[in-house]
Parts: C-alpha cells; structure tokens; sequence
C-alpha cells in the first residue's frame, strides 16, 4: 500500500463519530499532503476513491470531521486525480450543508444588530461571517444544542466549498450542469457574502455564452463568444485583445499576458494589464460616450463586477465600448486557476443591423 494511500485510510477512520480527534485528523491531513507530493495518478486516483467512498456515506449529522476529507480530496484533484469522481460526490452533498449553513446563520444573526463586519471592535471573537457580518464564538455556540448540523455546515463551509471550486474548474460537463442547476445556483447565491463566495462566482462563469458587442462610436458591432470568463476585468482585457485586431481602438498588452490571464502559460512578464475602454449596458444607447462624464453611472459596467451582471437586450448580454476615462490599469489574474478562459468573435454584425440595434436599445431603456 502506497503512503497517499494509508494516509486516506487514516484520515477516514479519523473523522468517524461524533468526538474525532482533532490531532489525529491533522497528522493524518499532514501525511496526506506529504505523501501526494511523490504518487503517481493511479495512486493519487486510489487514495481519492477511499476519501470519496466516506463523502459518500457522509450526513449532515456526522460532527462535521468529514468536511477535512472533503478538502483533502480537493487537495488531490488539485495533485491531479480525477475532477470528475470528486465533482460528481460534492455536487450531491454541497447542496445540503448550504441549505444548513444558511439554516444556522438566520438563527445567529436574528440576534445580532445590524452592523457590517468592519463595524464590529477589533477584539470581537469572531469565529465566521455571513451576509457580511461576523458571528462570534460565542453567539455560535449558544445554538449549537438547537442545530448541530446546521451549525458545522456553517463553520466548516470553506472546507466544503473549496473542493468543490476544485473539481468543477477541472471538469468543463461538470461545471456545465452544476451551472445550470438553478438549485444549487440559488443556494449558493443566499450563502454569497461568507464562505461560499467563490462557489457563487463560480456558478455565474459564461460558458460558450454568446454576447453582442457594440461599439457606437466606430458603427460597428459583434457576436462574440465568451468561455470561462468569471469576472470583468477578465472581460475586459479579452474583448479588447479580439477585437483590436478588426480595427476597434484598444490599447495592447503584451501576448504573455494576454495568454496568462487565458490559462495558457503559468507566468508573464508584466504586473499589469492597460485597459482600454469604458464599458456600458445597452442602456447606455442614447448617450454621447464621446462624453463619459456625462453618461449615467448606473449604465457603466463596474470591472469590478461580474460578467453575469451585463443585462440582456433582445435576450442576448449586450454591451457597449467607448473611450475610456479614467484611464484604467489592474494587476493581471485568472479568477479560477483551473479555468480557461476565452473571448472570441463569431461574426461581424451588418451597418444597418447595428444602428438598428443602437436605435432600438436607446428606446428601450428605462
């Protein structure tokens, strides 16, 4: 038996009953990651399948040792073992320790004021947040006779959250379904201001999504396809990168960066991206963009938000590029580590389509 292996073995037999031992599961977590770091696939994929057959059997009732399985079967995806095996066990379970999590932070904050978490003194014992406020130790154990389920869903929610982020960024049909899964979307989207952040960001990607691009100031406009694109500075640094090339003003940025933000290599050569535009939703239509100042803040795309934002005009995210003030720049990242992104254009719309469309979006808007 290879070490990877007896380590996933320890770990299991660890987290079992209601008092697991606390060092036992770290020494256990210690060898684990040790041991991955020299295994082979095959070994990462056996030691998995034993982390995986205790997912399975997992029940919001077990005292939620379990959670530090499910993070160590993250941590060999991550190593290289199967995406698939673990996304398709953490997309049964993580719907029920949200709809928990969410269970037993009502119950907390029902007693808190209402402050944000940068409100409270610096020497609260805060022990986790949600919807932006913390929960102190204390608050949270007053509950814990009343939902023990509820409340380990709660404080082990990261350890839950993390593989599954993990496995779906490796396992592109997976990531499809769980997208589409209203569900789990909307579980995710109640627990989004705590530990379950990067899941709701993730289940907002645009996978193969088509989006309509224009630009007034040239006449112009484009179908393009979005893939893997998590937040809009992303957005924006892609879309500029496919669509200078065709003749729409954009500031270039190095190849390598462009290619890192991608996916495609691991490094670049530059700490920062140059924007080029500012960005609009269709009800940005009727202004002058020639006049950014002048042009409502509510119709700027914030690249701080996400592309899931972008409203839709005839059923289709459409969005607007004009010149750019101020002038913007941001250190370059890919959102997900795992996750490709890409921008592509599909076709070039017709003049008259595009000031159809320009005339009909400016009309439209409220």
């Amino acid at each position: 038996m290879t070490k990877v292996v007896w380590a996933a073995q320890e770990l299991t037999r660890a987290v079992d009953g209601m008092n697991w031992d606390a060092a036992r599961v770290r020494s256990a977590v210690q060898e684990l990651n040790t041991s991955k770091r020299d295994a082979g696939t095959a070994a990462l994929d056996r030691a998995l399948q034993v982390l995986l057959d205790r997912l399975t059997r997992w029940r919001p009732e077990d005292a939620d040792g379990v959670a530090h399985v499910a993070i160590s079967a993250g941590s060999l995806v991550e190593s290289g073992a199967s995406a698939r095996a673990l996304g398709e066990v953490l997309l049964a379970k993580v719907p029920e320790v949200l709809r928990g999590a969410r269970r037993y932070a009502d119950r907390c904050l029902r007693e808190l004021p209402s402050l944000a978490a940068d409100a409270l003194d610096d020497d609260t014992d805060a022990l986790t947040m949600a919807d932006g406020r913390i929960i102190a130790r204390d608050l949270f154990r007053a509950h814990l006779d009343e939902d023990q389920p509820g409340g380990h869903a709660l404080v082990y929610l990261n350890e839950w959250v993390l593989p599954t982020v993990a496995a779906l960024t490796r396992d592109r049909e997976l990531l499809g379904r769980a997208i589409a899964d209203r569900e789990l979307a909307a579980l995710a989207d109640a627990m989004a201001d705590s530990d379950a952040y990067w899941l709701d960001v993730l289940l907002g990607v645009q996978q193969e999504q088509m989006w309509t691009v224009l630009c007034p100031l040239q006449g112009r406009g484009f179908r393009v396809m979005l893939d893997g694109i998590a937040d809009n500075y992303v957005l924006h640094l892609l879309l500029a990168d496919a669509l200078m090339p065709l003749g729409i003003p954009a500031t270039a940025n190095p190849a390598d960066v462009v290619a890192y933000v991608c996916g495609e290599i691991d490094s670049c050569s530059r700490d920062h991206v140059d924007g080029s535009w500012n960005m609009y939703d269709y009800r940005a239509a009727g202004y002058d963009l020639t006049q950014p100042m002048a042009v409502p803040i509510s119709v700027w795309i914030s690249s701080m938000g996400h592309p899931r934002d972008v409203p839709t005009f005839d059923g289709v995210r459409t969005l607007l590029v004009g010149p750019q003030e101020p002038v913007r720049m941001w250190n370059p990242h890919r959102t997900f580590e795992a996750l490709p992104s890409s921008i592509r254009v599909v076709e070039e719309l017709a003049p008259a389509q595009v000031k159809s469309l320009l005339a009909r979006a400016a009309t439209a808007a409220p």
